[in-house]
């Protein structure tokens, strides 16, 4: 059986103020967005999830 790797936290860099870290995710917009500057950061959650295959 093949090991289960533990699920490392999600992190991506936001477009507005470059900074990488674990985005926040807004319940009544169903958006991710940046925890420092609120900057929507969907497209770079879209490409992680797609490198580590969870999509």
């Amino acid at each position: 059986m093949p090991k289960h790797e533990e699920e490392k936290p999600l992190v991506v860099r936001c477009p507005n103020c470059k900074q990488i870290r674990e985005p926040d995710y807004q319940e009544t917009t169903r958006r991710y967005v940046c925890s420092l500057c609120a900057e929507p950061v969907d497209a770079q959650v879209l490409i992680e999830k797609k490198k580590r295959g969870i999509t």
